[in-house]
C-alpha cells in the first residue's frame, strides 16, 4: 500500500512538472514575436521623400517645396525600404507647428512606394511631413510652403500645390 501511495505522489508531481513546463514553453513564442517585431521595424528606411502636385504612374510629378493656393491639394510620396513583412508607417502633415492629419500606409514589401496627399484648405504659410513608424521613430521629413498664387507669379515660383487626406499606395516594380 506505501508503494501505491508513493507511485501515486511521484506520478502527480512529475505530471504537474510537465504541465508547468508546456506552460512556459507556450508564452516563449510570443516573447520572440514581440521581439521580432521590433526589429522589423527599426529596419525601415526612408530612401525618398518628395511633395509633389500630383502622381503619375506612381511617380511623383511637379516637385518642389513651393506650391500655390490655386491648386486642389499637394502630395507627399515616399520610398521605403527594408521591410521584411508587412510593416506601418504614419505620413503626419503639419502646417507651422499645428497637426493637421495622420495617414497610416501600408509597407508590404522589400522596397515600396506609397504617398498620401492633403487638401489646401489649410492657408497659406510653412508646413511639413514626417514619416513616422508604428514605435513613434521619425523615418524623415519633406518641407513645403504654400503661397498665394498673385503672390508666387510675382516672385517668379513657378511650382504649384494642393491638399486633401487621401492614401494610395503601390509596389515598387523591378
Amino acid at each position: 500500500m506505501f508503494k501505491k501511495t508513493l507511485f501515486v505522489l511521484l506520478s502527480v508531481l512529475i505530471l504537474s512538472g510537465v504541465c508547468f513546463a508546456q506552460e512556459e514553453a507556450a508564452e516563449e513564442p510570443m516573447e520572440d514575436s514581440t521581439v521580432a517585431a521590433v526589429v522589423e521595424e527599426s529596419t525601415l528606411v526612408l530612401e525618398d521623400i518628395q511633395i509633389c502636385s500630383a502622381i503619375e504612374d506612381r511617380q511623383p510629378s511637379g516637385v518642389g517645396t513651393v506650391f500655390t493656393n490655386d491648386l486642389d491639394k499637394i502630395y507627399c510620396f515616399t520610398k521605403i525600404v527594408g521591410a521584411t513583412d508587412t510593416a506601418l508607417v504614419n505620413h503626419v502633415w503639419y502646417m507651422g507647428d499645428q497637426q493637421l492629419a495622420s495617414v497610416s500606409l501600408s509597407v508590404k514589401s522589400a522596397s515600396w512606394r506609397t504617398w498620401s496627399s492633403k487638401m489646401l484648405d489649410m492657408g497659406l504659410g510653412k508646413g511639413h511631413v514626417e514619416v513616422v513608424t508604428e514605435g513613434g521613430d521619425i523615418l524623415g521629413k519633406a518641407e513645403f510652403e504654400i503661397q498665394a498664387a498673385e503672390e508666387a507669379v510675382e516672385e517668379g515660383e513657378e511650382t504649384e500645390g494642393t491638399m486633401e487626406e487621401e492614401a494610395e499606395e503601390a509596389t515598387e516594380e523591378k
